[in-house]
């Protein structure tokens, strides 16, 4: 089985003079290699091949065979690396801890410790028609998440 550490290294230096992020590499049996990029304006099926082709020149057949998937994560896919929650600031997320409790709001923040989140609930029992809320802001440090994923609103 291939060295994930290897060709997390491959990566690094393809995409090291560039705005490109590895934000995960999966090695499955069989050699099949996944590795997920992404960049603050996303990523391009072009740049994706192109990353592709530098890598696989990178590794030896001849030494292990393999197979090589280079795409986005994905618009459900938990985020994962810090550049993810930076360029996701300003979106609605939700937040699962590692105990369970669920969070939804506006990321705000996030710093090399975890992220600030603005959490919006309504108010009920007012006599008003208009919808009451009260917003607060909560912050949630890294160790703290299990999982983080964008919600897509229409």
């Amino acid at each position: 089985m291939m060295d994930k550490k290897q060709i997390s290294s491959v990566i690094e230096a393809v995409i090291k003079d560039t705005d490109i992020f590895l934000v995960e590499t999966e090695v499955r049996p069989g050699n099949n290699i996944r590795i997920y990029i992404d960049s603050p304006g996303g990523v391009t099926i072009e740049e994706c091949a192109k990353i592709s082709r530098i890598i696989e020149a990178g590794l030896d057949r001849e030494i292990e065979d393999f197979e090589l998937e280079v795409s986005s994560p994905g618009l459900n896919a938990p985020l994962k690396v810090i550049p993810q929650y930076l360029k996701n600031i300003g979106r609605e997320v939700e937040v699962i801890k590692n105990d369970g409790i669920r969070l939804s709001g506006k990321l705000i923040q996030t710093d090399a410790k975890g992220i600030m989140l603005e959490i919006r609930k309504k108010i009920s029992g007012t006599k008003e028609k208009s919808d009451k809320s009260s917003v607060s802001s909560e912050y949630v440090s890294f160790s703290d998440i299990k999982s983080t994923r964008v919600q897509i609103i229409f």
